[in-house]
């Protein structure tokens, strides 16, 4: 298969390492989020945790932007056929969803650490510009809001794994999804 889709019936290469990478890096920042936020402010380590979690949080970011354009460079495939209007439209919303807060979710950290009144770093090599000023209430709503976009992305990402899985396991074979998006063929 070649790296751009060119069957109807499956993404291609690059959309589907985007879309399992992605998901690896998405259990990792959140897993080393929960933890970072779970130790003592004096923890030496917790600097340094919250240093490397924004890194990859804004790679994290641009990831999505690049996914984002290739899915409107590269059409998805089409929707299995034996699927009902109302399961059609709730991917719709769960994919558009998935999108939306894998972008606002990275953003509404970058905001928590500049109205804290720091800029964000790549991995100490690179300030990137600081795009809102020092600005303590707002440093707690955007905290707030990083949280709860968080949890949203849990049940979105729980919606998105349980509808493959129902297509899987429960459905008719030809509502099957998920070969579209794995990324080795098993081998016959």
């Amino acid at each position: 298969m070649n790296t751009v889709q060119v069957d109807e019936q499956s993404y291609g290469k690059l959309a589907k390492w985007l879309h399992w990478g992605m998901a690896l890096m998405l259990i990792v920042l959140v897993s080393v989020g929960t933890y970072m936020t779970g130790l003592d402010k004096a923890d030496p380590s917790r600097l340094q945790i919250m240093g490397v979690h924004k890194s990859f949080g804004v790679i994290f970011m641009q990831l999505a932007i690049l996914r984002l354009i290739w899915s409107r460079i590269n059409r998805s495939p089409s929707l299995p056929e034996v699927l009902s209007g109302w399961e059609r439209a709730l991917s719709r919303i769960v994919t558009a969803s998935l999108y939306i807060l894998m972008l606002v979710i990275p953003f509404s950290g970058f905001a928590m650490t500049n109205f804290a009144g720091f800029p964000v770093s790549l991995f100490g090599l690179v300030e990137l510009p600081q795009l809102f000023d020092k600005n303590i209430e707002m440093a707690g709503l955007a905290k707030q809001a990083h949280w709860i976009l968080v949890y949203t992305l849990m049940a979105a990402i729980f919606m998105h794994v349980a509808g493959a899985l129902k297509h899987r396991f429960l459905d008719a074979p030809e509502a099957d999804v998920l070969p579209r998006m794995v990324p080795l063929k098993p081998r016959v």
